[in-house]
């Protein structure tokens, strides 16, 4: 019982925090979008490296929604303790670092390092929705039996006195 009441309140601050996870996530996905304008349907080739962030030197609007989104998912991680974001941030920015320097489409490697974090962290809410809904099973099975039990105990005892009665 008290084990199923504690995971019952764990799957609650799990799912609050994945949600602020999940908007901090769409928040990075929105600031991409807003401070590129389209861009991110576009292919960089070498000769436009300069659209991306190079260094530690931001030279774009581009660049600038990169770090942003960065910097937001790494915020967010250090604010919920959560590795998994520290994770992703780290993953974004390796990703910057290195399609610069490849004249890689930096744009399309963030989004899909969101989704698959997006997708990753549905799949966990999934999998504790459904430890969730068996732990309110059996507790609710807990508490049936144990008023069965009471019940059964309450008419004993009062065969007992009855029978205490008569003697």
């Amino acid at each position: 019982h008290h084990e199923c009441m504690t995971k019952a309140q764990d799957f609650e601050a799990e799912t609050k925090s994945r949600g602020e996870e999940l908007q901090a996530l769409a928040a990075a996905k929105e600031a991409i979008k807003e401070n590129v304008g389209g861009a991110d349907a576009l292919s960089y080739g070498l000769n436009q490296v300069a659209l991306v962030q190079t260094g530690s030197r931001i030279t774009s609007r581009a660049g600038l929604a990169q770090f942003e989104a960065a910097r937001l998912i790494r915020d967010l991680a250090r604010k919920q303790q959560s590795p998994e974001l520290a994770q992703l941030a780290v993953r974004i920015s390796s990703a910057i670092r290195s399609g610069s320097k490849l004249g890689e489409d930096v744009f399309a490697k963030i989004k899909g390092l969101i989704v698959d974090m997006v997708e990753k962290l549905e799949k966990e809410v999934e999998e504790d929705a459904t430890k969730k809904a068996w732990c309110d099973k059996e507790l609710a099975e807990s508490h049936e039996k144990k008023d069965d039990k009471t019940n059964e105990i309450e008419k004993l005892s009062t065969q007992i006195d009855k029978m205490s009665a008569r003697s």
